[in-house]
């Protein structure tokens, strides 16, 4: 059966496939096609994959060989398969013997289960362009604008132990005794030693051997990176491990407060409709440094960038807002207290940088009780993914605060005087602050919590994404873009209803 553009039947795609066990003139489809109900969501994914084009699919079928089987029924079951929270191929592979939705999308089809896995890696560098079709073809419709967007992040698991993480020091002695022991392999002999971790056989030692040595670079990595933090962040080197399964996923505390080996889902949703306009995964604990890849990919799937932004305070920094600035795109959301010492110290509660005016004529601040703090130094801060943020720092003479009547509340416990930190945006952070201080924009962020913090709830508990299937960035990328596919296709047909674009023919 030769396959259009679209996934029908024409001779100008090239690739042979075999045909369905049935057509929709057959006694057994018509019958399940009764059954079901108008609404089902067999029919909403039916529906929404016509509106795909399905070309580079088909064309990565090389046409040699035996017949596959047809990918567009196959992409349909899968996509069926992800809303139903049903996410790994063997899966798939099993509810096709025995899910009668999957016989009426399929037309009978079974495919085995390798066949399976190699149809999902096949699709992992097409998910991004059909998330792009699905967005654009909404906004054709009227569906989206794609104007006000919600941003947030949630903490998915990798697929990797979190009783088995290792240090620098355990890693060099693991990497040793690898190295001796693939040494006897190659002479014939017994490895010197044989602890419970070691592969059991020669060629699976070379493999693990290969798995440590890449383990044991990003480990170095992360060790240079923790050295650069602050000395108030920085860990012991003995603090620092990684997974050996799975190097590339960020430790951290999940929302059990489990420290595990983790991935970052970050989702961008539409406020004024269900769709997901962005989304991407990172391989870090915090939202930090997300903003802009954010907003970049929502740019490469709508066409645009958003007006306005709803976030929470992991996404507004300095550095945050400049960046939003750049790309004119308004944030919104809750500022943390920029004062660099109050937050580092800890101390008894004093007063905020509220309560100190700006002299933008002596570039200087003033206290409450009109004294000046003049400038006495600037630094570079180093801030997250190797950025930077020039502070300027500013104290007030030690022996006038020493004798102030409101020491205890200012700086109780300093003996060096008040000292504040002016970053190089603070007039961005003035303007972000007074501009949350409206109604308007308190009334607005209320809707956060009314979109994506549902859309996170709605992937881990109804799609059971709460832990990544397979090892590795890619693959946490990919089951992103699969749920988002998902959703955006059933949310599309869902909206359109018979208003979209015809079904295929089988």
């Amino acid at each position: 059966m030769m396959l259009d553009r679209r996934g029908r039947s024409g001779k100008a795609a090239g690739q042979r496939f075999r045909p369905p066990p049935w057509t929709r003139s057959s006694p057994q489809w018509q019958q399940l096609d009764a059954l079901l109900e108008p609404d089902h969501l067999a029919r909403l994914i039916d529906r929404g994959v016509a509106a795909l084009d399905l070309t580079p699919l088909l064309q990565s079928y090389a046409g040699r060989g035996s017949p596959a089987g047809p990918p567009e029924l196959m992409l349909k079951i899968a996509l069926f398969e992800i809303q139903r929270g049903r996410r790994s191929p063997a899966q798939w592979y099993l509810d096709t013997k025995e899910n009668l939705a999957l016989h009426w999308l399929g037309f009978g089809i079974r495919p085995t289960r390798s066949v399976w896995y190699l149809f999902a890696f096949r699709v992992q560098r097409l998910l991004d362009r059909w998330n792009q079709e699905i967005l654009q073809h909404a906004q054709q419709q009227g569906c989206t604008a794609g104007k006000r967007v919600a941003l947030d992040g949630t903490l998915v698991e990798a697929n990797a132990s979190r009783h088995h993480l290792l240090n620098d020091e355990q890693m060099q002695q693991r990497c040793q005794v690898l190295a001796a022991a693939c040494q006897a392999d190659r002479h014939g002999t017994p490895p010197p030693e044989q602890p419970y971790w070691l592969a059991t056989t020669p060629t699976t030692r070379q493999r693990q051997q290969e798995q440590y040595d890449g383990a044991h670079t990003t480990l170095q990595e992360r060790l240079a990176e923790n050295h650069q933090r602050l000395p108030s962040k920085r860990l012991d080197d003995k603090q620092v491990r990684i997974s050996v399964t799975d190097p590339e996923a960020d430790l951290g505390k999940d929302k059990l407060k489990v420290y595990r080996p983790l991935y970052n889902v970050q989702y961008v949703r539409d406020l004024d409709s269900p769709f997901l306009l962005g989304y991407e995964t990172f391989a870090r604990s915090s939202d930090t440094g997300t903003l802009v890849p954010l907003m970049r990919r929502t740019q490469q799937l709508t066409g645009h960038l958003p007006e306005a932004a709803l976030v929470d305070s992991g996404y507004i920094t300095a550095l945050d807002l400049a960046d939003a600035q750049e790309l004119g795109v308004a944030l919104y959301g809750p500022w943390k207290e920029n004062d660099y010492a109050d937050q580092q110290t800890k101390p008894a509660p004093q007063w905020s940088k509220d309560k100190f005016a700006w002299d933008e004529t002596t570039r200087e601040y003033r206290c409450p009780e009109q004294r000046p703090l003049p400038l006495v130094g600037v630094q570079n801060r180093p801030r997250s993914l190797g950025r930077t943020e020039k502070l300027e720092l500013y104290r007030a003479d030690a022996a006038t605060c020493a004798a102030c009547p409101r020491k205890a509340q200012c700086c109780p416990k300093s003996r060096s005087g008040r000292h504040l930190s002016r970053s190089e945006h603070e007039e961005l952070i003035e303007a972000h602050r007074r501009k949350m201080a409206t109604p308007a924009a308190k009334e607005l962020y209320q809707r956060r919590r009314q979109t994506v913090e549902p859309s996170f709830a709605d992937a881990k508990q109804h799609r059971n994404y709460r832990r990544v299937p397979g090892r590795g960035l890619a693959k946490a990328k990919t089951q992103t873009a699969l749920t988002v596919l998902a959703h955006n296709l059933h949310e599309l047909a869902k909206t359109l209803g018979g208003a979209g674009p015809p079904q295929q023919k089988t």
